[in-house]
């Protein structure tokens, strides 16, 4: 009885400890080994979008320009409730982990240049908004398999998709996985920065 008790135990504190935030300011200790066990990751499809209260009207960012970056690539509408939910916490992760080389684009999937500057007057977002037209974001929602909105990747320095996040990024879940994944990211220096 003792045994099966020791086991039920060494079980429970696993699944406690597997939930524990290992990325803490207080305790965190990089860890490469654990990349082992990481999936293959994704190149990156590549595009050019206008963005939006750029001085230069005709200013565009290019994905690929972020090499070097760690990148939450979030999509989003003016439209969308829990898009809009999620700024705020978007907005303090951009705020927090800046300085050390992570960034934030926003791509609107669907709304014009004047739809997304009534929204930025009423709504504060400290990231890059960008957008294009129809055509265009159809070619980038179709290769990021956006069906619906918010949906988020993380990119690495290096250019390749490493994790994806199929919803707002709102509470102490994703929030917490998603800070998570970006001190592990940025921990981790670009691998071949001539590429």
């Amino acid at each position: 009885m003792k045994f099966y008790l020791f086991i039920l135990l060494s079980f429970m504190l696993s699944i406690v400890s597997a939930g524990s935030n290992v990325y803490e300011k207080d305790n965190y200790t990089p860890s490469y080994a654990n990349q082992k066990n990481e999936p293959e990751y994704i190149p990156i499809y590549d595009f050019s979008l206008k963005l939006l209260q750029s001085e230069n009207s005709d200013s565009t960012i290019t994905l690929s320009d972020f090499k070097g970056s760690v990148v939450l690539l979030n999509f989003w509408a003016t439209w969308c409730g829990p898009c809009i939910v999620e700024i705020p916490e978007l907005n303090n992760l951009y705020n927090e982990f800046n300085d050390r080389g992570f960034e934030i684009l926003g791509v609107s999937v669907s709304d014009t240049k004047e739809q997304l500057d009534k929204f930025s007057k009423k709504i504060s977002v400290d990231y890059k908004i960008l957008f294009s037209s129809p055509d265009i974001m159809n070619d980038v929602n179709r290769n990021y398999g956006v069906n619906s909105v918010p949906l988020s990747y993380l990119i690495n320095r290096d250019n390749f998709v490493v994790r994806g996040y199929p919803s707002a990024i709102i509470g102490d879940y994703w929030t917490s996985a998603l800070r998570n994944d970006i001190l592990k990211f940025l921990d981790i220096p670009i691998s071949s920065p001539d590429k």
